[in-house]
């Protein structure tokens, strides 16, 4: 018993740190953009399919996976950066026209997406291959490395923001933009450079999802569900109470997969998150208005 309790722990402590890693991608991207250019992205979890899909085509044609996976990371931010151009700046002051226009994107490259490669789920081919063994229980490296690049783009992502000229410039367009535009901070630039930065977060995001598991244009839909949950729970528009939403998150679908089943997985998160904001209703990181 002991030693079954032991390996159920450590499949625990992996799964919930590869799921954290994901959804912390996601979701930091996803808080970034409403925190600096005040808008919900709604096409956000297109995004985090679309790089995978971006990355598996390539890698059909015979592009070598690592290639394929950079290549697919610059897709994500040049088609973020060209959706925020063409269709969400000259309607950025409609709330509502944002997520309208998000929602039809959405929407539309997800049945561009089933009908080119059907609803059947693709992986990403692994960038690395082989398994360890901890204490008895398989862990595979492409499980290790996936975390590893979460972890590393989430410091990274801390670091651009707090200790880049570009990333304070950035923060200052999210405090005060009239302000910002005062002392001659290029707004508009800032705001672009946010949403390429908040796109290759998803699209690595994605990336790191479809090694793991297996990706169907649905997927943008849950993508988008987590993400938006995530950023709830955190605080809106706190990039770093997103981070710790997404180990809340991630950890309680460990753990419930594992002692109640997959099927209780998205219930038993959503009561958590509730729970969490019936305590604390501004979110984890979250201040009143």
């Amino acid at each position: 018993m002991e030693g079954l309790s032991a390996e159920l722990l450590l499949r625990i402590i992996v799964f919930g740190a590869v799921a954290s890693g994901i959804w912390a991608l996601a979701a930091s991207g996803f808080s970034l953009i409403f925190g600096v250019v005040r808008i919900l992205n709604f096409a956000h979890g297109t995004i985090f399919v679309l790089s995978a899909y971006f990355g598996i085509t390539l890698t059909n044609y015979g592009v070598n996976p690592y290639v394929a996976f950079v290549a697919s990371i610059l897709f994500a931010g040049v088609f973020g950066v060209a959706m925020y151009k063409i269709a969400l700046s000259p309607i950025r002051e409609s709330k509502v026209m944002v997520i309208i226009v998000t929602l039809a994107i959405a929407l539309l490259v997800e049945q561009i997406l089933m009908m080119t490669f059907g609803g059947h789920g693709i992986s990403f081919p692994s960038l690395v291959e082989g398994v360890v063994y901890v204490a008895g229980v398989p862990i595979t490296y492409k499980r290790i490395l996936t975390f590893i690049i979460a972890v590393i783009a989430l410091i990274s992502l801390e670091f651009f923001i707090t200790r880049t000229k570009t990333g304070k410039m950035i923060m200052a367009t999210a405090e005060d933009m009239e302000a910002a535009m005062l002392i001659g901070i290029d707004t508009e630039k800032a705001l672009v450079i946010t949403m390429f930065v908040s796109s290759i977060l998803a699209g690595l995001g994605g990336l790191l999802y479809s090694q793991i598991f297996a990706t169907t244009p649905i997927v943008s839909l849950k993508a988008l569900i987590y993400a938006f949950a995530i950023v709830i729970l955190g605080g809106l528009g706190s990039v770093r109470g997103s981070i710790v939403a997404a180990f809340i998150v991630g950890y309680t679908l460990a753990i419930t997969i594992s002692l109640l089943g997959a099927r209780w997985s998205e219930f038993v998160v959503l009561l958590t998150i509730i729970a969490i904001l019936i305590v604390k209703p501004t979110g984890l990181y979250g201040v009143e208005e």
